[in-house]
């Protein structure tokens, strides 16, 4: 009796375990049988998900007139004594201030750059020594002039008032952001049309830039007026002309279309 219940018992387990195998397997053909579909499919979905940009740049300027002036002018003076060295230089740079001033340019115009005393030496070949001789005494402002018709006639008066150096003229622009927002916008217009262009000749379709970067420079050109040895002399009594040139002011920009 327990031989055959024990026999019975076996035999149970030996068809779950079959049945439990064939479901099995038909689970793997199944998920087999079905994979390279899924993959197919994936791969046509990521057929269409491929990105293609349409890269152009752009560049644009606008040529201006400079409205604004900026000049070092300063005065050096030399003495055997040094107080009396800066006496005579702040004497000399009191007139050419108040003068400049006179001739309309505003205090808060007017910046000094440069201070500075140092000795003068006399070298003594007998010795092999240095002795001191004297003082220099040099003093220089920045002088920003905003209207650029009287660069020549300010120089002149600071000449006539002590000036004997100078270091140059700058010209540039006070409104220098609108002309750049010019710029800008011709910049863009310049990259449209290049990207018109490309995409025309493969008949694509554009829409609105997915991505739009700009980028500016801003030079101005200096114009340097020379005195012989930077020292100024009466040969300079005439009127100084000045031509101020022009300014570009440059913009460039980068647009991405997706297509």
């Amino acid at each position: 009796m327990f031989k055959k219940m024990f026999n019975d018992r076996s035999s149970r387990n030996i068809i779950f375990f079959v049945a439990t195998l064939i479901v099995v397997a038909m689970i793997i053909v199944a998920v087999t049988s079905n994979l390279p579909l899924k993959t197919f499919a994936e791969g046509e979905k990521t057929g269409e998900d491929i990105r293609r940009i349409l890269n152009v740049f752009g560049n644009g300027k606008v040529t201006v007139e400079p409205d604004i002036a900026y000049i070092i002018l300063g005065v050096v003076t030399e003495h055997e004594n040094a107080a009396m060295a800066q006496k005579e230089n702040a004497a000399a740079m009191d007139k050419l201030i108040s003068n400049i001033k006179a001739a309309g340019i505003k205090e808060e115009d007017i910046k000094t750059t440069n201070y500075s005393i140092y000795p003068k030496y006399n070298y003594i070949r007998e010795t092999g020594e240095q002795q001191i001789i004297g003082y220099t005494v040099n003093n220089s402002v920045q002088v920003t002039i905003r209207d650029t018709s009287k660069v020549g006639e300010i120089i002149d008066l600071a000449s006539e008032s002590g000036l004997n150096i100078t270091r140059g003229i700058s010209f540039g622009l006070s409104n220098y952001d609108e002309y750049y927002r010019e710029a800008l916008k011709n910049a863009v217009e310049n990259a449209k049309k290049k990207a018109e262009t490309m995409a025309e000749a493969f008949g694509i379709e554009l829409g609105i830039p997915v991505s739009m970067t700009e980028s500016g420079e801003y030079a101005p050109s200096p114009v340097y007026v020379r005195w012989d040895e930077y020292v100024a002399d009466e040969k300079f009594s005439v009127s100084t002309p000045i031509q101020s040139g022009t300014i570009e002011v440059n913009a460039s920009v980068n647009l991405a279309y997706e297509y």
